[in-house]
């Protein structure tokens, strides 16, 4: 219904406002959208499409994430795998050396310069085990904070003391060495430590293959310095000698009233860092040397006392001892110290394969102490009678998982495994002049080390083929994230992205509405000047 002239409501100018400010409106949100360049500002613009663009956008950022973490993951991986190839260039050189301390050219005197640098190369290895880090994270030298430790076991001839056939070539000063192939665990202290008081601390020196004793030992009556064989001339006056060292003293422990540990009876405990001796009696504390497990401390070494022999047949028993005899294999092959570890497992139970002569018949076979003992069979039947252990703790190996997805899916988990690649972690610790080294008289532990230090290349390839693998994995993961990454994103923007040719056609119009609108605005505004007339008529 059209209305005639009237003043209190001007509808041709209301409607032509109302549209205008619609066509404003309008063209402050093209505006706004050709501006930023995305078509979803508010979630008035697109209430469903800003909720799929926003789930759209945590996807490829975490993705984005993941995909860096991958290649922070292949830097780690890259590192540990450097690390490695230098300790497995070392251990091709220690392989150079054995085998050239197995020829049977080499005098003692030569193969211990060979020992020289083995050791060197061993203290070098277990430095780059300690030292490699990324960012804070070792690498090579396990977890044991947060998974423990393992222990390693070396087997070894039992060491006792042999005959002093060894002089030197000056005939008025003649020199008696310790003959022996084994582990450095004979020690000579004071023989007053035997009744020292309790805790009280006495040194001790180790005395290793070939060292001159000669200090150590006793004048016989007629004043003929040093004119005895050992253990007889042993000087008891001032010394007394200790042998087979561990960590395990089980039997001597037992529990108090309030159930304490406690020592069952006397007993010597070394310490390897300070090296002194410390006697203790039955009853006294054990808490200061044992760890968790109820096992002595890394540190210390539980000592037997050697008790020296007072008859002479004892003596001319020992002229053949267990320190120079060897022990056969099913093949008749004698075994030496260093490969003897094979024949045990990673729990240091003795699993058999070893016998008395190189006949290896079933009669000469060496058993278990505890089946000697049920079988009644005399002592060297026993493994005890031939071998001393000790075990080694070796952290056990490190787990880190790389988060390579946009979500918490453990699926988007790579769990990477690196063993512990330290001295004793791969099996050449016992190599070490300090354990049983490659110094003996025909090259027999030379021999052996070969293999060892096999086994050992053997590990570090393992372990440097899973981490190659392990990159090449990561690198497919990055290829594969980054190209979700790039589709989600060309999805995501085609919800987000303005259309800037598109939104500029509207764009045009809307200036053109505007530009109408503002005219049409005016035009009405001047139609109540019409009643000016009739009242100025």
């Amino acid at each position: 219904m059209e209305k005639g002239m009237v003043v209190q409501h001007n509808m041709q100018a209301m409607n032509a406002n109302r549209m205008l400010g619609i066509t404003t409106g309008q063209a402050t949100h093209a505006t706004e959208k050709l501006s930023s360049g995305y078509k979803i500002n508010r979630a008035a613009d697109n209430a469903a499409g800003l909720a799929i663009s926003e789930k759209m956008r945590k996807q490829i950022r975490g993705l984005t994430q993941a995909s860096t973490n991958a290649e922070d993951g292949v830097s780690c991986v890259q590192t540990a795998e450097g690390a490695l190839a230098e300790i497995q260039d070392m251990l091709q050189r220690m392989n150079e050396l054995c085998v050239q301390a197995a020829n049977g050219t080499n005098s003692q005197t030569d193969r211990q310069y060979i020992q020289d640098e083995i050791d060197e190369l061993i203290v070098e290895i277990d430095r780059i085990s300690e030292t490699t880090k990324f960012n804070e994270l070792y690498l090579l030298k396990g977890d044991a904070e947060n998974k423990g430790y393992t222990n390693k076991y070396v087997e070894n001839y039992l060491v006792l003391p042999t005959a002093n056939t060894l002089t030197s070539a000056s005939i008025g000063s003649p020199k008696y060495k310790f003959n022996y192939i084994g582990d450095a665990n004979v020690y000579v202290t004071s023989s007053s430590v035997l009744k020292s008081n309790v805790n009280q601390p006495g040194s001790a020196f180790v005395i290793r293959h070939g060292d001159d004793m000669t200090q150590y030992l006793k004048p016989e009556a007629d004043n003929v310095a040093h004119a005895v064989t050992y253990p007889a001339g042993i000087n008891t006056a001032s010394y007394a000698a200790f042998t087979n060292a561990n960590l395990d003293p089980a039997t001597m422990i037992e529990k108090d009233n309030n159930g304490a540990d406690i020592a069952a009876e006397e007993m010597f405990i070394f310490d390897t860092e300070t090296e002194v001796i410390y006697r203790l009696v039955k009853g006294d504390a054990l808490a200061e040397y044992l760890n968790d497990d109820k096992q002595m401390e890394d540190r210390y070494r539980y000592v037997k006392k050697y008790e020296l022999p007072t008859d002479d047949t004892v003596e001319k028993d020992l002229e053949i001892d267990r320190s120079r005899a060897v022990l056969y294999d099913a093949d008749g092959n004698a075994v030496s110290g260093v490969a003897l570890n094979s024949y045990f497992d990673k729990n240091g139970n003795y699993t058999g394969g070893l016998f008395l002569t190189s006949q290896a018949r079933v009669d000469d076979a060496v058993m278990s102490a505890e089946d000697a003992k049920d079988k009644g069979l005399p002592d060297k039947y026993s493994i005890d009678y031939w071998i001393s252990q000790v075990s080694t703790k070796v952290p056990r190996e490190l787990e880190f998982d790389l988060h390579v997805g946009s979500d918490s899916n453990l699926e988007n988990k790579i769990t990477t495994t690196i063993e512990t690649i330290s001295a004793a972690g791969i099996g050449i610790d016992k190599l070490h002049s300090k354990s049983v080294g490659i110094v003996d008289v025909n090259g027999a532990n030379a021999t052996s080390a070969v293999d060892v230090v096999g086994e050992s290349l053997v590990q570090v390839s393992r372990q440097r083929s899973a981490l190659g693998a392990v990159q090449n994995r990561l690198e497919h993961t990055i290829k594969n994230l980054d190209n979700v990454v790039e589709n989600t994103t060309e999805a995501e923007a085609t919800i987000r992205d303005t259309d800037m040719a598109e939104e500029m056609v509207k764009y045009s119009n809307l200036q053109i509405l505007q530009q109408a609108g503002q005219s049409m605005l005016a035009q009405a505004n001047q139609s109540n000047q019409g009643v000016m007339t009739l009242l100025n008529g």
